[in-house]
């Protein structure tokens, strides 16, 4: 499975519409499991599919950690302006070479300077009172923003540097993707 590439999907809620949809999507090389979970990868200039349809590539190489069972989604870039960041989701199932979750607005991200904090607790407030999820995943979606946030503050592995050998292993990989450009698209972060 090491090698294999497959798809990742992050879906939304569309409040106003009351459904669920595929947001954004984009491939991944599943890079190998450790006792943290499976590790999956992407390079910069991978194509990211888009919610209007079109495609944009990813700006930076990421690597992401799915933790069997976790309400969360780690995304490691350590870029000069992010260090990581942290989808609040519902826990990522693997279907159809397609591992997917749904993203609960909640995120939270650190800087290389060490600053990590909590963002779009607006959206988060609009998602849980729309009466669209269901009590259980509300109150996991908060104790997971509440318990990650001092691991993520201290680095406490895996949300340390045990992305590091990933990304650069990424990087060294005989599989290189476009560049940003090669194909006259803006770069874009993946995921949004």
């Amino acid at each position: 499975m090491m090698g294999t590439v497959v798809r990742l999907s992050k879906q939304k809620w569309d409040i106003a519409r009351r459904r669920c949809r595929e947001a954004f999507s984009w491939p991944v090389e599943i890079l190998g499991t450790d006792r943290h979970g499976t590790w999956l990868g992407s390079r910069q200039g991978t194509p990211v599919h888009q919610p209007d349809g079109g495609v944009e590539l990813q700006q930076n190489a990421a690597v992401w950690l799915v933790i069997e069972r976790s309400w969360s989604l780690p995304a490691f870039w350590f870029t000069a302006e992010t260090d990581l960041t942290i989808d609040v989701c519902t826990p990522l199932t693997f279907e159809d070479e397609t591992w997917s979750f749904i993203d609960l607005e909640l995120d939270l991200f650190r800087r290389p300077d060490g600053r990590a904090g909590l963002v779009d607790q607006d959206e988060w407030d609009l998602l849980a009172g729309s009466g669209l999820i269901v009590d259980e995943a509300v109150r996991a979606a908060e104790e997971t923003a509440r318990s990650l946030l001092p691991l993520v503050e201290r680095q406490v592995e895996p949300f340390g540097h045990a992305a590091l050998p990933w990304l650069h292993g990424l990087d060294r990989s005989p599989q290189e993707g476009p560049k940003p450009g090669d194909l006259g698209l803006p770069a874009v972060a993946a995921g949004g």
